[in-house]
């Protein structure tokens, strides 16, 4: 889903076309972008139309635009999307790839990773507290920190990689049974340091890893909950600060001696870095006041799925009443341009004879009055 700096916000589209598209085979040494030349070519408009296997839309994408997408295990490779774009902005259609594939976006570094929603919301966050505590347990072993391809050829089992890559760095992991089994495609990760690599192999499980003792990681949980947290070497007045904080309202934001202690999703974080070091942003907020506005289209989906896209989108928790449930599986095809979040919920719900309430954070739907 994209969220432009000119306060206008797209919810993807869903437009059913039939069409072919044939790709060469993935798995040969690819030179993926990265850097600049991957954020020029994420801006860059694309026009273009599947009906194929979320498995070959992925590996067309990745062949045609020297980019490197990782999907979640979870992700059913084989459900079909049915995609068209026009004109679009190479980032905008992956999310809605994304949308279209029941998934969400994290982009870590060189590596767009296509993953459940719950895991992509902390997985760039998750790897970056990853290297932060390697370089403060063992900040002797460049090699770590060093970025680095990985490759495998299938049937890969991803426990294996994951025992080679320590390995090779000189690391042991204590409990490999932890990695469930599982058999992989062929693939590759662009070049990354170890701690990023271990965290986008390991997430598919619900997984991550930690640092116990020197030369040994062991297997952990995924985090519910994960803040990253740095100082930026920078000081800024108090007015600055003081807009700092209305223009990222979840990071938390404290001068010191050394700059700025700033704490919160790894996304954020990176954005006002850029911010402050070279006034720019590409930040998925709006960086000046003003109303923010939504267009929406979308063909043959469910009430349920569009309300929590949006909420989703606005970081929302949905709550809906019983008899609520009962009418949001209605499917519906609808088009909204330059709506408030009001209004396009308000088209949205009205479609099935519902209503909704904003408070705080928590986004309640019940059946409409008669």
């Amino acid at each position: 889903m994209n969220i432009s700096t000119a306060m206008h916000r797209s919810i993807p589209a869903i437009i059913l076309v039939i069409s072919s598209l044939t790709s060469a085979a993935y798995g040969q040494d690819s030179q993926w972008l990265s850097g600049a030349q991957l954020d020029a070519r994420l801006q860059a408009p694309i026009t273009s139309t599947w009906k194929q296997p979320l498995r070959d839309v992925v590996q067309s994408l990745r062949d045609n635009f020297s980019i490197c997408i990782f999907t979640d295990r979870r992700i059913d490779p084989e459900q079909v999307i049915e995609l068209q774009v026009e004109e679009l902005s190479l980032e905008q259609t992956l999310r809605r790839l994304a949308f279209t594939a029941n998934a969400d976006l994290s982009f870590v570094r060189d590596v767009i990773y296509l993953g459940p929603s719950q895991t992509t919301g902390l997985l760039a966050t998750v790897a970056a507290i990853q290297n932060q505590s390697l370089k403060s347990a063992i900040p002797m072993q460049p090699a770590l920190f060093k970025p680095s391809k990985v490759t495998w050829d299938r049937p890969a089992n991803p426990r294996n990689i994951l025992q080679e890559e320590a390995a090779n760095l000189g690391l042991t992991i204590t409990n490999p049974d932890d990695i469930p089994f599982d058999q992989w495609d062929t693939g590759q990760l662009a070049a990354l340091p170890f701690a990023y690599r271990t965290t986008i192999l390991l997430a598919g499980f619900g997984k991550t890893f930690q640092f116990t003792e020197k030369s040994t990681i062991s297997i952990i949980d995924f985090p519910q909950q994960a803040t990253y947290q740095t100082v930026i070497a920078r000081q800024v007045s108090s007015q600055n600060l003081t807009q700092l904080r209305k223009q990222f309202p979840t990071l938390q934001i404290n001068p010191n001696d050394s700059g700025l202690a700033v704490a919160g999703r790894w996304e954020e974080v990176h954005q006002i870095e850029r911010l402050l070091s070279n006034g720019t942003t590409n930040t998925t907020k709006p960086v000046t006041a003003g109303m923010q506005v939504y267009t929406l289209t979308v063909e043959n989906q469910s009430v349920q799925a569009i309300i929590n896209a949006i909420a989703q989108q606005e970081k929302l928790m949905v709550q809906a009443s019983t008899k609520a449930q009962q009418l949001w599986t209605k499917r519906v095809s609808l088009e909204a341009k330059q709506l408030s979040l009001s209004q396009l919920l308000t088209n949205v719900t009205m479609q099935a004879m519902l209503k909704f309430t904003i408070e705080g954070k928590i986004l309640s739907i019940d059946v409409a009055d008669n």
